[in-house]
């Protein structure tokens, strides 16, 4: 059921109505209710897996309560010494369950995304009679087993570490699983962030609906009206790479970064204006990446919720891991300090990066796009001290709007390489894609005659590009001077006509300039990985 079907809408609209005309208390269960029939929709199947994942990690999440309650029970009274001694044994009991629940979550994770990936390569790489004959591997992945899968991830972990306590009512936690708005795109929500707003009690009120409603319309200009224009276009390109040469490489590269960004934040904006609907507030995924002046800063702003699950949960545990400590002194002793360095920024930047190549999917394309992204990000910090000397040598002013400029279109056309890096159709692909767009310097094709659009569709998708270019320049200067950014916070200051007239501008927009019909592409890219 994608966001953008009146499927969804009229599913929505129903869903909200009950919601707010059952009591209070059992608003939650309305939610878990709409959740299991959204979900349900894509698969019986996979919901049946979903809830029996969710119940394992339920399971082991109360066996993890049980050990921090002993732990606090038997330090009560205890002196520092015991204390610490007890609290070392209990995390080591609590250490074995964690360890089996992520294998359990992690290894369905890995059945349906990598394990096919793995036997495919296992096979063509070793030319034995006896492997060649296992049955290739293709299982159809459940709708958003890689954000609900980190989701159960995050929550282990956390209750691991005392920062949160077990749900003990499981139909609760399976609300905080399924619940509709983020279960297939994110954001990855954690559980101290959202699972409280799941059970608390909400009046309804109709700023807080208008303010979703004003948050969904600006998802569905960025997913129907600029992403799914631009759809037709990369389309052609990436599934026929090599019919193509020269520079229609870097046009489809800048096309596909407007159309991934406009899709995945669109989405974004829908579901976290539905949830609003409901008070319930997800966390913000997007903050205008495209402004970003460096690759780490492109990617702090880009994808928040994957980027800070990575931070968290690989980032700081590889970085400070007594394997990973012992062996940075041993290269700092056999190699000196500047290896050492090396290694301890390197090491832990790669790992994340492989792993975020990985969770796009089992494919090589994505594992190389990770490590082309890591492997900058990991010059970028280490160089970053040598070039502002060399910058400052050279006697480069860097306080004005043009060096800015010049870092966000270097830091663009970086993550347009990375793009088509991660698009091509192989790595033979990606790199005839490259090396044709820097060596082959023939003209551009003529976009408009060959790809079908008319003057007005150029026009509409250029308007749109402009209306996304204004209000973000707009969301970036209102967060320099100290606001949230939020356009909407504006809007809620106006007179009633006023704020009715911009919904219906948008809704008016949103039907003449959408792309319908045969054209549309309703589902999102994202929902693939």
């Amino acid at each position: 059921m994608s966001v953008v079907t009146y499927t969804f809408i009229v599913f929505l609209l129903c869903t909200i109505v009950l919601y707010y005309i059952v009591p209070k208390k059992i608003q939650w269960v309305i939610l878990l209710l709409a959740s299991l029939v959204f979900y349900g929709y894509a698969g019986i199947e996979y919901l049946f897996l979903v809830i029996a994942t969710a119940v394992v990690v339920y399971l082991f999440s109360l066996r993890l309560q049980k050990s921090l309650d002993e732990q606090e029970e038997l330090a009560k009274d205890a002196d520092r010494r015991t204390a610490r001694k007890i609290k070392a044994a209990e995390k080591a009991k609590r250490k074995k369950f964690l360890v089996w629940a992520l294998v359990i979550v992690i290894g369905v994770l890995a059945a349906f995304k990598a394990f096919g990936f793995v036997l495919d390569n296992i096979k063509r790489f070793i030319p034995y009679d006896g492997l060649q004959s296992i049955p290739d591997w293709n299982l159809i992945a459940p709708l958003g087993i890689s954000f609900y899968s980190f989701m159960m991830i995050s929550y282990l972990v956390d209750l691991y570490n005392g920062r949160i306590s077990a749900q003990k009512n499981f139909f609760r936690y399976l609300s905080y699983v399924l619940y509709f708005p983020h279960v297939t795109q994110g954001p990855i929500a954690r559980y101290e962030e959202v699972g409280y707003q799941l059970w608390e009690e909400h009046s309804f009120n109709m700023d807080t609906i208008m303010r979703g409603v004003w948050l969904m319309l600006w998802g569905f200009v960025k997913k129907i009206v600029i992403a799914d224009r631009i759809g037709a276009f990369t389309k052609e390109i990436f599934g026929h790479t090599f019919d193509y040469h020269g520079g229609i490489f870097l046009a489809v590269g800048i096309a596909y970064s407007i159309q991934i960004y406009c899709d995945f934040s669109g989405c974004m904006d829908i579901v976290r204006g539905t949830s609003e609907c409901f008070g319930i507030v997800l966390g913000e995924n997007f903050r205008r990446p495209y402004f970003s002046q460096t690759l780490p800063e492109f990617w702090r702003r880009w994808h928040l919720s994957l980027g800070a699950f990575f931070r968290e949960y690989v980032f700081y545990p590889v970085s400070t891991s007594k394997l990973f400590l012992k062996l940075n002194v041993k290269i700092r002793d056999h190699l000196g300090n500047v290896i050492g360095k090396v290694f301890a920024a390197s090491i832990p930047i790669l790992c994340v990066w492989v792993l975020t190549g990985l969770w796009h999917g089992a494919k090589w394309n994505y594992i190389a796009w990770g490590l082309y992204h890591g492997v900058l990000i990991c010059m970028s910090t280490l160089f970053e001290e040598p070039l502002a000397k060399l910058t400052k040598a050279l006697r480069i002013k860097t306080d004005c709007i043009s060096w800015e400029i010049f870092r966000m279109l270097r830091t663009f056309i970086l993550c347009v390489i990375g793009r088509l890096i991660f698009m091509g159709q192989g790595i033979r692909s990606s790199i005839w894609m490259i090396r044709s767009m820097v060596f082959d310097h023939s003209k551009v094709y003529n976009i408009v005659d060959e790809f079908s659009l008319s003057g007005r569709e150029w026009r509409v998708l250029i308007f749109g590009c402009l209306l996304l270019l204004a209000v973000s320049i707009a969301q970036e200067i209102m967060e320099r001077r100290g606001s949230t950014g939020d356009v909407r916070e504006w809007l809620a200051k106006q007179n009633i006509v006023f704020k009715w007239l911009v919904m219906a501008a948008g809704l008016a927009f949103i039907a003449i300039c959408g792309v319908y019909g045969s054209g549309a592409g309703a589902s999102f890219i994202y929902e693939q990985f």
